[in-house]
């Protein structure tokens, strides 16, 4: 009986390599920031923490401001695989789909997700030309997150425009619930808000 050689696996192109790479460096500045801040993005600090030299670094990100838009990327693109999650689910009925929005809100803007993309954000915005090439990169990455949501409740009966508007407030009232933590201790009043906004569509779509 004949041996069976194994076979090797196929190895990698340059650019495959190279773009192992650069995943590997952006989670590495996204969670440097995560877990430090933006003071902790640092060349040498995100090189550490990826485990290569500098000169590896940055031979793939020139600069600091390149590291910034590969962790908000970083952030935002983990951000959109778990909003996929929740869009997959396909919700059957009215509240359902509510709720799954809501919940997959709430999942975004009380993550490090959005506090590292928040973060980015307000630092770019002292750099006119950053802050408009972070902007976007956060619609890119957000806005079909929003327009999958809008769809969603179209199909439950929504008119267009007012899914979009439902949309956008449900948004607003989820990232205003988690800035406010910060000031606030948590009470029963932000659910019992949620509640009379969930009633109050169902009310207007089924009347």
């Amino acid at each position: 009986m004949n041996a069976v050689i194994p076979t090797r696996p196929p190895r990698r192109t340059q650019a495959e390599r190279s773009e192992v790479m650069r995943a590997r460096l952006a989670t590495a500045a996204y969670e440097s920031v995560a877990e430090g801040g933006l003071k902790a993005l640092r060349v040498r600090a995100v090189a550490e923490c990826a485990g290569v030299s500098q000169g590896a670094l940055l031979h793939h990100f020139c600069d600091k401001n390149a590291l910034i838009l590969a962790a908000i990327e970083q952030a935002l693109t983990l951000a959109r695989d778990d909003s996929a999650a929740w869009l997959d689910t396909a919700p059957s009925s009215r509240e359902a789909v509510l709720r799954a929005m809501l919940s997959e809100f709430r999942g975004f803007f009380f993550s490090d997700r959005f506090w590292v993309a928040m973060g980015i954000t307000i630092e770019a915005s002292k750099d006119t030309d950053l802050f408009q090439i972070v902007r976007s990169k956060v619609s890119s990455l957000r806005t079909p997150i929003y327009a999958a949501w809008t769809e969603q409740l179209t199909n439950h009966g929504w008119l267009p425009n007012d899914a979009a508007r439902d949309v956008r407030s449900a948004a607003a009232m989820i990232s205003g619930a988690a800035i406010r933590r910060f000031w606030a201790d948590t009470d029963a009043i932000t659910d019992e808000i949620e509640e009379e906004w969930i009633a109050e569509r169902l009310a207007r779509v089924q009347g």
